[in-house]
């Protein structure tokens, strides 16, 4: 309710705020009045709860660690949580990093009108601790999220196979994209959500809401698996509009994994006659049991 607010100031070389280089405080709640640039802000000694809001765009150029504590980052967002004007970039630059050793599933949060992550390095986005998961998400639940396409894909948050790879948490972590308010839809274009073997991924819509989850297995470009799982397992939580299959049945699987489970939620169609959800060839019973 009172963070510590900044002006807007749009240059990356000003304003940098910087946090606990000599003494680490156990909160940091930040807003951002327009664009807001974070430098390093340290917390793995105090666990320090980090919370940083901006209304525009929110650049991180630096190096947060927080311990156990969690790290939410937002654009797009008023103080509140709420969102702003729907053109706020969550932008994860290169050379930064993002680490919490927090145990929860929500150990990191990610929020925007749209997200980049520079990928011309190593992992800059990484849930260290067993169990610890990263929460994908847009300003507003009806925002659109598309991951495995491209950076343009819809008009919402755009996550591409190679930004995905800089995201990680350890195998027993989980990969959680949307929430139980989600209500735009969300596509998976030929994606693999969770780089780390075994780490669970999870596509969470309001079963109430109008949103849909749609698998595109780019049928009509490279063709292949619309949800590669690795040995995850998968669990899809989708709106009235169901879990649908962009196109027409084919030689390509829609969800493909060695990972134990499969779990379909939604009262809306899980697929049609025509473009059924199509399953990789998996001969264990023990692995993708849907």
């Amino acid at each position: 309710a009172n963070r510590i607010q900044f002006a807007d100031n749009t240059s990356t070389a000003q304003q940098r705020v910087v946090i606990g280089s000599t003494n680490q405080a156990s909160n940091v709640s930040l807003d951002g009045l327009g664009t807001l640039t974070l430098g390093n802000i340290t917390g793995s000694t105090a666990n320090t709860v980090v919370d940083v809001t901006a209304r525009a765009g929110l650049n991180v150029d630096g190096t947060i660690t927080t311990g156990t504590g969690t790290i939410v980052l937002g654009a797009d967002l008023k103080a509140d949580g709420t969102a702003d004007n729907g053109t706020g970039l969550l932008n994860l630059l290169a050379g930064s990093s993002v680490t919490s050793a927090n145990t929860t599933t929500s150990a990191i949060t990610l929020r925007g009108a749209d997200i980049d992550v520079d990928t011309s390095g190593g992992v800059i986005v990484n849930a260290s601790a067993a169990g610890g998961g990263v929460v994908l998400g847009g300003s507003t639940a009806s925002r659109a999220m598309s991951l495995g396409g491209t950076n343009s894909a819809v008009t919402g948050v755009n996550l591409t196979d190679a930004e995905l790879t800089k995201i990680t948490t350890t195998a027993t972590g989980r990969i959680t994209v949307g929430d139980t308010s989600q209500t735009g839809n969300i596509t998976f274009t030929t994606a693999t959500p969770a780089t780390t073997g075994g780490a669970a991924i999870y596509a969470v819509q309001s079963t109430a809401g109008g949103g849909g989850i749609v698998l595109d297995d780019d049928a009509a470009g490279t063709g292949a698996t619309a949800l590669a799982g690795g040995s995850s397992v998968v669990n899809l939580t989708a709106g009235t509009a169901g879990i649908t299959a962009t196109n027409a049945n084919n030689a390509f699987a829609e969800i493909a994994t060695t990972g134990a489970t499969v779990t379909l939620n939604t009262t809306g169609t899980i697929g049609t006659n025509a473009n059924r959800i199509q399953f990789a060839d998996n001969t264990s019973t023990a692995q993708q049991r849907v």
